[in-house]
């Protein structure tokens, strides 16, 4: 009995710690979103967007509420069943990580740094909610599950880009 109430005890602990890490935008969005009976993929977009802008707002000072939100993202992937030919037309443009631009051609095609693309590059494909982005002469690559990939914002993995020139952190 003793050592059942100090279980009890350990996992309320380490879930009111957890909470305390999280920032409240994060637990009124996660709330909001709960609080919908049947959820949409529009409901799901809407909210995953909202957690990118409030994970955009936090510096890497920040950390652990970094990765409280990362954490909340993963959980809602696009559907294994959306149509890869629309996200495929949707990529194609100019994207920007917290590093460098990121050029995705209508062939399949893509280069780092449209200046130099001798330098970084090689092929991407998607296959339902799976993004693969192979380099030049490394092996094939075993995918991304796809979070989010909208006219603005492209999360797959822990990978985060923004369509166009700028990125937040910059």
């Amino acid at each position: 009995m003793g050592t059942r109430v100090a279980i009890v005890v350990a996992a309320i602990l380490g879930a009111t710690s957890a909470t305390a890490d999280e920032p409240e935008a994060l637990r009124d969005a996660r709330r909001e979103f709960d609080s919908l009976q049947n959820p949409t993929e529009a409901d799901r977009v809407r909210y995953v967007t909202r957690l990118v802008r409030l994970r955009e707002s936090f510096t890497r000072a920040d950390l652990a509420a970094l990765n409280t939100i990362d954490g909340e993202i993963v959980r809602h992937p696009m559907p294994a069943t959306t149509d890869s030919r629309e996200l495929s037309k949707r990529l194609v443009g100019r994207w920007q990580s917290p590093r460098r631009p990121y050029f995705y051609h209508a062939d399949g095609t893509w280069v780092a740094n449209d200046d130099t693309p001798q330098d970084t590059g090689g092929t991407w494909r998607i296959e339902g909610n799976r993004f693969f982005q192979n380099y030049r002469g490394e092996a094939p690559d075993r995918g991304e599950i796809i979070i989010l990939l909208s006219d603005t914002d492209f999360v797959y993995g822990l990978y985060y880009l923004r369509r166009g020139t700028a990125f937040p952190w910059r």
